[in-house]
């Protein structure tokens, strides 16, 4: 089933700069930039751009990729620059992700939780490490709701040696039509597990037989409807200089608050599957509240805080920048419009003047800029975090003809 977009919505600027005043104060922080296709979403999804590359030398995959990300499969051909995948459910977290599934003959499959951007194509690379054919082998097959008998999107089906190492473990999770396709999967005897949010977990054995020796026989697994829970593991780190935070108290869902380690670390067991609110909170830091899509196989989750501070804003605009429209008469004309990130709404717009000069009043947060003229468009994030100096400086330069 395909998950609704987040709603978006406007706020007015004096009643965000009432807000801003009462809450918060800025710091310059940028996260990353690039230029970004507009987004079809005429079919209620986004659209996901991916490249495959070896994890040792980051060149393409000389062979086919099969992709899946969000339940939405395509194959990326060698001959292919990139594969374009449209409709991909956006997702309900804060920031919203999907899972990532990669599989290609002769490496181990790969899966990453890929960050879906709100207004623009998502651009994701993922790296494959090769798996020797003669000690790994590749296992396809299917997850069934047990009673309707429709697949099962996004079951995780996780493959560990029999006492558990999760160095050995290899997993990937099923496509749209409940299909999976697993490589790299050490050969000999190996623990099954497969979980899905809303169903029991389902545990099994299988003997896994080399690439090279021959083929291994689809695998059908049915889940019945339930609770599953898995533990959560992950660190709290400082936004601005990723040093880690000793101490922080941390709650995923129902269970907590845990403490972070020396390093910034923590562990929350049997957290339930789906939505989470997730919380953090640490002595000098801002008190942090999010929604994290619990999954299956997730691994690590970063929480980001926010050095206190009780200073307002030093000005009527909070993020500021030029766009330089190369081809048109002035740089007049374009719409700048700033997107949170955790919650999908719009919170303000601008239009260049002549000069290019734009001027947007967000609170702290991390945010996405898109600049839009005409059909063109290109975007970046910003993270917009408490300390009293305006974000400026953040520029954009686009094609228009």
């Amino acid at each position: 089933m395909t998950e609704p977009r987040p709603t978006t919505g406007r706020i007015t600027r004096a009643a965000l700069r009432a807000l801003i005043v009462t809450t918060c104060v800025l710091l310059v922080g940028l996260v990353g930039c690039g230029g970004l296709p507009p987004v079809d979403d005429t079919g209620g999804g986004g659209t996901v751009v991916v490249l495959a590359v070896e994890a040792e030398t980051s060149i393409p995959l000389a062979v086919a990729t099969t992709v899946t990300v969000g339940g939405v499969g395509g194959e990326l051909r060698p001959s292919d620059q990139q594969l374009v995948l449209r409709d991909v459910p956006i997702g309900t977290g804060t920031p919203p992700t999907q899972p990532l599934t990669a599989t290609a003959a002769g490496y181990v499959t790969a899966t990453q939780q890929v960050q879906m951007q709100v207004t623009a194509a998502t651009w994701v690379t993922v790296a494959l490490t090769p798996a020797d054919p003669a000690t790994t082998g590749t296992v396809g097959g299917t997850v069934m709701d047990a009673e309707s008998g429709q697949p099962v999107v996004n079951a995780f089906v996780r493959f560990a040696a029999p006492g558990g190492d999760d160095d050995a473990m290899v997993g990937g999770y099923t496509a749209n039509d409940g299909t999976f396709r697993i490589g790299g999967i050490p050969k000999g005897e190996r623990a099954v597990t497969v979980q899905a949010e809303g169903y029991l977990g389902l545990s099994s054995t299988t003997t896994i037989v080399a690439d090279d020796a021959g083929q291994n026989a689809d695998l059908a697994f049915e889940l019945v409807g339930g609770d599953t829970a898995v533990d959560v593991t992950g660190a709290v780190v400082d936004v601005l200089t990723r040093l880690p935070i000793a101490g922080a108290q941390v709650t995923v869902g129902a269970v907590g608050p845990v403490q972070t380690d020396a390093a910034g670390r923590f562990a929350a067991p049997d957290v339930s599957v789906g939505d989470q609110t997730a919380t953090a909170a640490a002595a000098g830091y801002e008190d942090l509240t999010t929604v994290l899509r619990i999954l299956p196989g997730m691994g690590d989750v970063t929480l980001e805080l926010f050095e206190s501070a009780s200073d307002p804003p030093a000005g009527p605009f909070t993020i500021s920048g030029t766009v330089t429209l190369n081809g048109a008469p002035d740089n007049s004309g374009a719409t700048v419009t700033a997107v949170s990130l955790t919650t999908g709404s719009v919170l303000d717009e601008d239009e260049t003047s002549a000069s290019g000069e734009y001027r947007l009043f967000v609170p702290p947060g991390r945010y996405e800029l898109t600049v839009v003229f005409g059909t063109r468009s290109i975007s970046r994030e910003v993270t917009v975090p408490p300390g009293g100096v305006i974000v400026s400086g953040i520029n954009f330069v686009l094609t228009v003809q």
